[in-house]
């Protein structure tokens, strides 16, 4: 391998710096907007210019080139630090959370559970165990069963006022 870096385009390098970071194909592609076709295409292309079999040898010869090379700012380049996520809220009410696991449920009814309305509050409803959901969809089952009896009443009565 030569001592100078291969011409390579600014996405290429784009790309190599992020793969040395340790990102895969499609967080890359996020990053800089594009689709994971064309970072997996820029990475190839790489390969091909340094003439290495993999993407982290291509992304560790890239880096320790450019930090060899004559940088005319003496500045450290940043690496991207996410922000901590914030902790989920609290929920509410145990109602609002049939299937909350420490047993704060076990003394509402079943009838009480079936009909609170809507999802849990402070998660979604991917985080219900296999009771929650099938209580979900009953629930759900049943609300849509009385607005519909209730809507066939009202247009029968209007028909008999009517006629």
């Amino acid at each position: 391998m030569a001592e100078t870096l291969p011409a390579l385009s600014e996405g290429e390098k784009q790309c190599l710096r992020l793969v040395a970071q340790g990102f895969n194909s499609k967080e890359i592609a996020r990053q800089l907007d594009v689709s994971e076709h064309t970072v997996d295409q820029r990475v190839r292309t790489s390969l091909r210019k340094f003439g290495v079999p993999s993407r982290k040898e291509a992304a560790r010869l890239f880096v320790s080139g450019v930090e060899r090379a004559p940088q005319s700012d003496t500045y450290q380049p940043l690496i991207y630090q996410p922000e901590p996520l914030a902790p989920d809220p609290e929920p509410a009410s145990s109602l609002a959370q049939p299937d909350r696991p420490d047993g704060q449920t076990e003394h509402k009814t079943l009838l009480r559970r079936i009909l609170a309305f809507g999802p849990p509050l402070g998660g979604s409803t991917n985080e219900l165990s296999k009771d929650g959901r099938i209580l979900a969809m009953i629930r759900a089952a049943v609300l849509t069963g009385v607005g519909v009896v209730t809507l066939l009443l009202l247009i029968a009565g209007a028909f008999t006022v009517l006629g």
